[in-house]
């Protein structure tokens, strides 16, 4: 059984900062042209170097770019969960062994190695099937990309890439004998978010909803 053990106000700054990316990844995709002006006319910061398309800057390695930077709110969530409030714990199984020399925790690392690997694949084969520009929303954005049937888009699984994210999240907190599942759980939430609502259709229909009411009024 998870344990999910909630440490305020920890908790509270971790699913926001977890949030922000599929936030932003969502507005990308439901206010395509929004973003795409805010780009042109500099308003989102820390895109200067990016490559241009003439005189207008390409959006799609725009949010390659922006995909980057905000991954270090995901790392470092991660990060300071096992290493600061789980050091000691972590330290037990993963630094000194303790996965490995306690045979009751044998199986529990194998399912881990196992979602990690499963994870990577299909994270791998994902970038591999759409290319960068595929990733990055480069058909949402007016780039030509191809349409794939190959693995993993052949599983009949929707969204592999993001699934193969909390696949691997939570490979590595059983690999490292994590005390607490908080923050995969909260990265499932936000993942399946995306999935149903900022990435998808159903969003853009909200959103369009919500918009027109406010003209109404």
């Amino acid at each position: 059984m998870l344990n999910i053990e909630v440490h305020l106000p920890f908790a509270a700054i971790a699913f926001v900062a977890l949030g922000i990316e599929r936030v932003l990844y969502g507005y990308c995709f439901i206010c395509t042209n929004h973003f795409k002006k805010s780009v042109d006319e500099s308003k989102i910061p820390g895109l200067s170097k990016v490559q241009k398309d003439g005189s207008r800057y390409n959006y799609w390695r725009c949010m390659q770019r922006l995909g980057v930077y905000i991954k270090v709110f995901q790392v470092s969530v991660c990060l300071y969960d096992l290493l600061v409030l789980d050091y000691e714990n972590v330290k037990s199984n993963l630094l000194m062994g303790g996965m490995l020399t306690n045979p009751d925790k044998h199986v529990q690392l194998a399912a881990g190695m196992l979602l990690i690997f499963a994870g990577q694949t299909l994270n791998y084969a994902t970038f591999k099937a759409l290319g960068a520009k595929g990733v990055y929303y480069g058909y949402e954005f007016g780039y030509h990309v191809a349409r794939v049937s190959c693995f993993p888009y052949n599983l009949n699984i929707n969204d592999p890439q993001y699934w193969g994210v909390v696949m691997c999240i939570f490979g590595i907190y059983l690999a490292v004998g994590a005390s607490s599942f908080l923050i995969p759980v909260f990265e499932l939430f936000w993942y399946t978010m995306s999935m149903q609502v900022f990435e998808n259709e159903r969003g853009r229909r909200w959103a369009s909803a919500i918009y027109s009411h406010r003209k109404l009024n």
